[in-house]
């Protein structure tokens, strides 16, 4: 018998995973879950406390407690928000212990006057509270939440059961107590771990399938490139090389105008092999610009072509950005500057940037022992280069490996405009773009002095050794 070939385990989730970090586009969808849960908190708290004004027997602890829910709540609906993006554990936490303090409250507040605990809103309050963190933290943390808040809870309920007007054992008031926290927290850690395995296992598919058309279109694709170099080279330089062979001689006039052609070939080259996604990205706008009348001079500053090592998710987010800061009202055409670079610090002169963009877009000069008869060769070696180049740099940044922590750099990215809109309408519009770039990078930060803005954040990314 055959024994069937085992089928390959699929990559877990990272433990940190959630779903507004894996698909901050989804994240903006469900942000909205987070005030409506506060509100309906503060609602149900303040109800409950003023239909059981009778079992309240310390009316200042009773209404510090209403209060600290309040401000449980509003922490949620403001660390929630999309601008303010990825919700952090010490938001959690700070949330959490705020239901906490404010259950303690309550149960002082009653003290010894409490009917039962089935209708106490700040267990409830608590519970609505962990249900809320579900797009937004790790079904791990949510899980370690929700089992300590029912542990407080309940040892809570036990304390309380003596004084209880219904007589029952203590472990049941507990049980019960427990529940309405407890319940909820195990919602939302299923939730949340549903979700980020879902989207962590498109995302592992969706990888294998680009990787696998990758190689297969490799080899195609190579041969593409090396044709096209020739059809371009047929515009100038086989005409050329048929003449002189034509004639069976060189002049010095041939050996000036292979030198030329070569420093041509040469520079075109050079300019496709420079050229990124950035580029091209920047190329579309300014085009869009331009057919809008207007006289655009967007620049570009990424000497060591740093863009090439963005992940789609990167490349996304950040050409989002760049292309809603070209659509917006009162958009300076001639003011949008875009830097990559190593070393953290970001552009203070735009001169200093115009000079590295020119630097980047330099020509090069010349060899002058170029002949005629190795433009060809050196055109489609170029050619080649480039495409096993390419091959080898796609392999990189798609690698499965676990990069050691030792391999990983920081690209910083400086993004530079000036917008003549007043700053409340700059942030509105720019808000959900800022939440993705949260998401997506680290460190994002936004300098507004109008009507200059200036948006600055960082890219990791995993250093080979053993490329260039």
């Amino acid at each position: 018998m055959t024994r069937a070939t085992p089928t390959p385990r699929r990559p877990r989730a990272p433990a940190s995973a959630s779903q507004q970090r894996l698909d901050p586009i989804g994240g903006l969808a469900v942000w909205p879950l987070a005030p409506v849960i506060s509100a309906i908190v503060v609602t149900y708290a303040v109800v409950a406390t003023i239909s059981r004004v009778h079992e309240i027997a310390l009316e200042e602890l009773a209404v510090a407690s209403v209060a600290v829910l309040i401000i449980a709540a509003a922490v949620l609906a403001w660390a929630a928000r999309p601008d303010l993006a990825p919700f952090t554990r010490i938001r959690a936490i700070v949330i959490v212990a705020l239901g906490l303090a404010a259950h303690l409250l309550a149960a002082v507040s009653t003290w010894q006057f409490n009917g039962m605990i089935q209708d106490d809103f700040a267990p409830i309050g608590l519970g609505l509270l962990l249900l809320a963190l579900a797009p937004f933290r790790p079904w791990k943390e949510i899980l370690v939440l929700g089992v300590c808040s029912a542990a407080v809870v309940g040892i809570t309920a036990l304390v309380q059961s003596p004084f209880l007007g219904i007589q029952t054992p203590p472990v049941l008031f507990a049980i019960i107590a427990m529940t309405q926290v407890l319940a909820p927290g195990l919602a939302s850690a299923a939730y949340s771990r549903q979700v980020v395995n879902s989207i962590h296992r498109w995302q592992t598919d969706a990888r294998r399938a680009i990787r696998a058309r990758t190689e297969e279109s490799r080899g195609p694709l190579a041969h593409e490139v090396v044709d096209h170099r020739l059809t371009n080279l047929g515009a100038d330089v086989l005409p050329f090389l048929a003449d002189v062979l034509a004639r069976q001689e060189l002049t010095a006039a041939d050996i000036k105008r292979a030198r030329s052609l070569a420093f041509q070939v040469r520079r075109v080259l050079v300019a496709e092999v420079d050229h990124t996604w950035l580029d091209d990205l920047i190329g579309r706008e300014r085009s869009g610009l331009t057919e809008r009348g207007l006289n655009p001079l967007c620049v570009i500053a990424d000497p060591d072509r740093r863009a090439t090592a963005f992940d789609s998710d990167q490349r996304a987010a950040a050409g989002a950005m760049i292309v809603a800061l070209c659509t917006l009202k009162g958009f300076d055409p001639t003011s949008l500057i875009v830097q990559i670079d190593g070393s953290g610090a970001a552009p203070t002169d735009t001169a200093l940037v115009t000079q590295a963009f020119g630097l980047r877009g330099a020509l090069p000069t010349p060899a002058t022992d170029t002949t005629t008869i190795a433009i060809v060769t050196a055109a489609q070696e170029q050619a080649a280069a480039q495409a096993h180049t390419q091959a080898r740099a796609w392999a990189q940044l798609h690698s499965q490996t676990r990069p050691r922590r030792d391999d990983r750099a920081v690209d910083t990215i400086t993004i530079q405009v000036v917008i003549s809109l007043p700053p409340h309408q700059r942030r509105r519009a720019l808000r959900p773009y800022l939440s993705v770039l949260r998401a997506v990078f680290t460190r994002v930060r936004v300098t507004s002095r109008h009507p200059l803005l200036t948006l600055e954040f960082n890219a990791e990314r995993t250093t080979t050794k053993g490329i260039k």
